[in-house]
Order: C-alpha cells, then sequence, then structure tokens
C-alpha cells in the first residue's frame, strides 16, 4: 500500500513538472521575438499609420529558434485606446513574413501599412480610425502565428504611447479691437504665441484675414459669412503683412485668426490641437494716419473774448477745442462737429489773464492728434469784434439778400448764425433739429463800437449757411 502511494506521489510530480514547462513555453519561451518601437512625432490616428512614408513606428523581429531556421509568420496588431480596441479582422490580414534564423528583421509602418487599413480591422468605427487619438493612454499590441499551423509563435508585445491635446496659438498682435494707423508703405506685424506642450518645431499656422462688411459686423460671424480676404502659412509666430499682400482699405475693419496645424511628416500629423488648431479672432479698425492740426494763431483779443484759427487737412471736419487759464490742471474741451472754417470764438474770458489752447484733429474711429499748444493774454478794454464784418449804418434798413430754404440739420454751441447784418454766437443749451431751434445766444452789434447782448429765439428757422430765415429774436434784459 505504501509503496502504491508512493507511485502516485511520483506521477503527480512528473506531471507538474510537465505543466510548468508548458506554461513557460507559452508565456515566455516563443520561438520568435518582437521588439517595437514608436518613435517622436508619435501618429496622431491610425489612419496616418496606414497612409504614411515616414517611418515612425520600427518592428524588429528575431528568429530565436536552434531547429527551425526559417519560419513563415503572420503579424496581428491591436490597438487599444480610451474609447475603442481595434484588432486586426483575422491572423493573415497581409502576406506572410519570413524570419531566419540569426538574421534579426527589421519592418517599419510603411512595409506594414496593409495591417492599418480600415477594412483589416475590426472594432474601430470610420470616425474613430479618422480621428486623433484620445488624450490619454493607447497601447500598440503585436503578436506573430506560424502561416503553416495558425499557432502563436511570439508573445503579445505591448508599445504604450501618452497622447495629449494642445492648445491653440495666442494672438498677440495686434490688440483686439484697436486702430491699425495706415502708413506710406502698408507694414503690419501680427503676432502670437505658441502654446503647444508636445508638438515639434513642425506645427505650421495658418493665418486668416477677413474683411468685415461694415464695422458693426460681429467679427466671429465674419469668419463664417464673409469670404477670406487673405491667407497665408507659416512656420514663424510673426507675419508681416507688408506692401506685397493685398492692400487693406481705410476706414474698414477687419478681423483675423491663426489655425496651428501639425506640418504633414511624410503623411501624417504629429500633433492634435482643441479647436481643430484656432485661435481666438481679433479684430482691427484700418485708417489713415490722423495729423494734428497745425498753425493755431489767436487773433482780435480783448477784455473777454478772442478769436482762434488754425490750419488742418480739407478731409477733416471734427475737432475738439480745449482752453483753460494758465496753470490750471483741467482742459475745457468743446467737440466741434461738421466744421467747415477752422475758427473758434472764445467768449466770456477774463480781462488781463493768460489762457492756453490747443486744438485736436478727430480723425476716423477713434483716433485724435493733438496741436501743439498756444497760449495767449487777454486785455483790459473790450474792442470791436473783427471776426465778423458789418456794413450797416445806424437807421439805414440793410439790404435782404434772398435766402436759402435748405434747413441746417443741427445746431451747437459756439456756431454763428447771421440774422440780417449781425451775428450771434450760439450758447450751450441749445436745441432743435432740422432747422428750427431754440435757445440763447451773444448777439454782436456795430453801433459805433461793438455792441454784445444777450438774446433768446424760440422755433427759429436757420438755413445751412447758418442763416435765419424765419423767426424772432428777442434780447435778454438784465
Amino acid at each position: 500500500m505504501k509503496k502504491h502511494y508512493q507511485i502516485i506521489l511520483l506521477l503527480l510530480l512528473i506531471f507538474s513538472f510537465l505543466c510548468s514547462k508548458i506554461t513557460a513555453q507559452i508565456t515566455g519561451n516563443y520561438p520568435v521575438s518582437i521588439n517595437p518601437v514608436i518613435y517622436p512625432p508619435y501618429p496622431t490616428a491610425i489612419k496616418f499609420l496606414n497612409a504614411s512614408t515616414t517611418p515612425s513606428l520600427v518592428l524588429t523581429i528575431t528568429n530565436k529558434s536552434a531547429t527551425n531556421l526559417s519560419i513563415d509568420c503572420y503579424l496581428n496588431i491591436t490597438i487599444t485606446a480610451k474609447n475603442f480596441t481595434a484588432k486586426s479582422r483575422s491572423i493573415n490580414v497581409m502576406a506572410p513574413i519570413t524570419v531566419t534564423s540569426g538574421m534579426p528583421l527589421r519592418l517599419t509602418n510603411v512595409d506594414i501599412a496593409q495591417l492599418f487599413d480600415f477594412s483589416n480591422l475590426t472594432g474601430v468605427s470610420l470616425n474613430q480610425y479618422e480621428s486623433a487619438f484620445p488624450a490619454a493612454k493607447t497601447t500598440f499590441t503585436f503578436v506573430l502565428y506560424d502561416a503553416a499551423t495558425s499557432r502563436q509563435v511570439s508573445d503579445n508585445v505591448n508599445y504604450t504611447v501618452v497622447y495629449s491635446i494642445n492648445q491653440p496659438p495666442n494672438l498677440i498682435l495686434p490688440a483686439d479691437a484697436t486702430t491699425q494707423t495706415e502708413k506710406t508703405i502698408q507694414n503690419i506685424i501680427f503676432q502670437w504665441q505658441p502654446r503647444q506642450a508636445t508638438a515639434p518645431n513642425a506645427v505650421q499656422y495658418k493665418f486668416e484675414l477677413v474683411e468685415l462688411f461694415d464695422n458693426t459686423q460681429n467679427p466671429l460671424l465674419a469668419f463664417l459669412t464673409n469670404p477670406i480676404f487673405f491667407t497665408d502659412s507659416t512656420f514663424s509666430n510673426t507675419y508681416i503683412y507688408g506692401p506685397d499682400k493685398p492692400a487693406l482699405l481705410t476706414g474698414k475693419t477687419y478681423a483675423w485668426r491663426v489655425k496651428a496645424a501639425s506640418y504633414d511628416n511624410g503623411g501624417f500629423q504629429v500633433s492634435n490641437f482643441e479647436n481643430n488648431g484656432y485661435s481666438t479672432i481679433f479684430s482691427f479698425k484700418y485708417f489713415a494716419e490722423c495729423k494734428a492740426p497745425t498753425m493755431l494763431q489767436v487773433k482780435d483779443i480783448d477784455k473777454t473774448s478772442a478769436t482762434v484759427q488754425w490750419d488742418a487737412l480739407p478731409e477733416y471736419a471734427n475737432f475738439i477745442f480745449h482752453h483753460r487759464k494758465k496753470g490750471d490742471g483741467n482742459w475745457k474741451e468743446t467737440t466741434l462737429s461738421g466744421v467747415t472754417e477752422n475758427i473758434f470764438y472764445l467768449t466770456n474770458l477774463i480781462g488781463v489773464t493768460t489762457y492756453e489752447v490747443k486744438v485736436s484733429s478727430l480723425c476716423s474711429g477713434t483716433s485724435k492728434t493733438e496741436s501743439t499748444i498756444k497760449e495767449f493774454k487777454t486785455t483790459n478794454v473790450e474792442q470791436p469784434n473783427k471776426v465778423v464784418k458789418v456794413n450797416a449804418t445806424c437807421g439805414k434798413k440793410p439790404d435782404l439778400p434772398k435766402l436759402s430754404t435748405d434747413l441746417l440739420a443741427s445746431l451747437k454751441a459756439n456756431d454763428i448764425i447771421k440774422v440780417a447784418d449781425y451775428s450771434i454766437v450760439v450758447d450751450n443749451g441749445v436745441t432743435g433739429q432740422n432747422g428750427i431751434f431754440k435757445g440763447t445766444g451773444v448777439a454782436e452789434i456795430w453801433i459805433g463800437k461793438t455792441v454784445k447782448i444777450p438774446v433768446s429765439f424760440n422755433q427759429i428757422k436757420i438755413n445751412k449757411k447758418y442763416e435765419v430765415t424765419d423767426g424772432v429774436i428777442i434780447p435778454i434784459l438784465q
């Protein structure tokens, strides 16, 4: 009985030894070995491994067998990503490869491109096949099968790549919603900040520029509805829009953006970007250079008033007039719109006081340019105002010319209206439109000397020549 148990124990030991040998062969003692390496820049989608003409994935296959000197094998692949697992549809999706003992075989993704063809894979949709790998770990598993017996002849060998998603560039210059001044030679510098963390230097930037239909159009919508005004590509993060580019039009608003994309590296892209690589959208207004008024002069200075004149380009009709007593911190400003004569009548000044004046050109958009400061000093006596020349004789009815009926659209402070042969400088607070106005002013009448009389008017009609054509001017008794 004891001998019987010894025989059983011996058989169990032999069986255990044989099982361990079989397990070792299955898990690590195959006759063929695979050593995979994927070199950066890493392919970012399966489709690029199928279409690439540049080696990126390299397999070194070695026949370790001492008895079987030549083995014909089928190569299979499994790609495990975050949201799919793609496998070879069958073990013979591509022609067998022959591995010879003592002669390692080197294959690249170009050699085994057929293995990555969509029709030869299962477990992956066409969209997943063509889209970038998710921002996570992706594992490539390789295995070989004997072409004659279909038995596995290599380990399942893994190679893992961790993919990340890059941020699109940040736009820097020109800053958003700014004004670019037209120069004699067109030259605008566009600049952006790259933000890719893993991409190599082979990132290409596509610069796009659109012209807005009008200055109120949303720049974001412009890229959806407007034709591209200009586009170009560069590897730099700076683009110079020079005189060789299409001329930008004065008074127009333009929007621009940059798309970062991995440069075609032998058939596959090497980097993924959020928002398909597109930056945010910036816009700028393009206007002519704003030139300051020149030849500032102060004339007809007396105790309480002075006349200021300046030269400006004919196309400038809007200005800001600044004045202050010398030594005061703040300027008093008056906006002048639709100016036909570059002249301003300063009133209510203090005698024997030094004043400073300057004039700003209001150009297209919000740009303005100031003149130099002119200084003058009022006198201690009032003199006849020489700005308005009046040819009148006391007691004689003036000759009244035929007046235009084209009514004035708007009236503002410091405008000068004409009533017969005298003038009125309009005060602040005037109201009305379309030729009919209400307000107060100061009438200047020559009766041997200049007399300034406060007046009021209500519902008077004024034509485009600033002539009163209808209504009553009433003196204000003080």
